[in-house]
């Protein structure tokens, strides 16, 4: 476990060394702050027009946290792979992988640490965009226990893509083609809604299922499932598990 988190703290270095993950979160938390105070805004404008028709208040965190926490999901989907796409592609591009499969690492022990410290990254990011809902908790009145199981829903859901993107970067030496092939397959998983609406039976169960946005529908309401949870852990195993075959076959040759 050290060498992973070695390996891991090593990697967050890295990250904040360079402007790279300074610009993501930047860039993050501008999205992030635009988009919730844009979503508030529409929310009072709501209140209002339903003081003046007598009609029921709309739900803050119907409207605002659980929106707020679908622009999240998408803005994801973009720059999860732009932190990805360095992992392993970089090493394999300025020659130290070797350096790495030779090392006492092993090559699951390798996956682990890059993923542990993306994970930091990502998790950073996300700990920073909490404080717009931690507003609504502290000044307003809104459900509170799904605004956190939301909050578990998008960490969750970070950890699997960049389990995802970290497979797609150690198939590969070009920083590049791992970033543009992550981004095609998070949004092939977050559009698989699309065909799951048109098919029935087995096949659209199947869509449905695979579709990451159904199963955040329900941790953005507050409800906490075992398939929900399952889902997640095991794409982001799956793709830690394809990540370190990959090295595996590349340092056997």
């Amino acid at each position: 476990m050290k060498k992973i988190f070695f390996l891991a703290e090593k990697e967050l270095r890295v990250s904040f060394v360079t402007p790279l993950a300074y610009v993501v979160m930047a860039g993050f938390l501008l999205l992030s702050g635009f988009f919730f105070f844009t979503l508030l805004q529409e929310f009072n404008s709501q209140l209002n027009q339903s003081a003046m028709l007598r009609e029921l208040c709309p739900s803050l965190n119907e409207l605002v946290v659980e929106q707020f926490y679908h622009v999240l999901e998408i803005v994801l989907i973009f720059l999860i792979p732009i932190l990805t796409m360095r992992a392993l592609a970089e090493e394999k591009q300025h020659g130290t992988f070797e350096l790495l499969v030779t090392s006492p690492l092993t090559s699951s022990q390798i996956v682990l640490g890059k993923f542990i410290g993306i994970c930091g990254v990502v998790f950073a990011m996300l700990g920073l965009s909490f404080a717009f809902p931690l507003v609504l908790i502290l000044f307003s009145d809104p459900e509170v226990l799904p605004i956190f199981i939301g909050f578990l829903g998008l960490l969750l859901y970070s950890a699997s893509f960049v389990a995802i993107g970290l497979a797609i970067s150690a198939f590969t030496k070009s920083q590049t083609i791992a970033g543009i092939v992550s981004l095609v397959v998070l949004l092939l998983l977050s559009v698989l809604d699309a065909p799951a609406a048109k098919l029935e039976g087995v096949a659209g169960e199947v869509f449905t299922y695979l579709d990451p946005s159904t199963h955040l529908d329900f941790l953005f309401r507050g409800v906490i499932s075992g398939t929900d949870v399952f889902y997640f852990l095991s794409l982001t195993l799956l793709g830690l598990f394809v990540a370190n075959r990959v090295l595996e076959a590349q340092d056997w040759r």
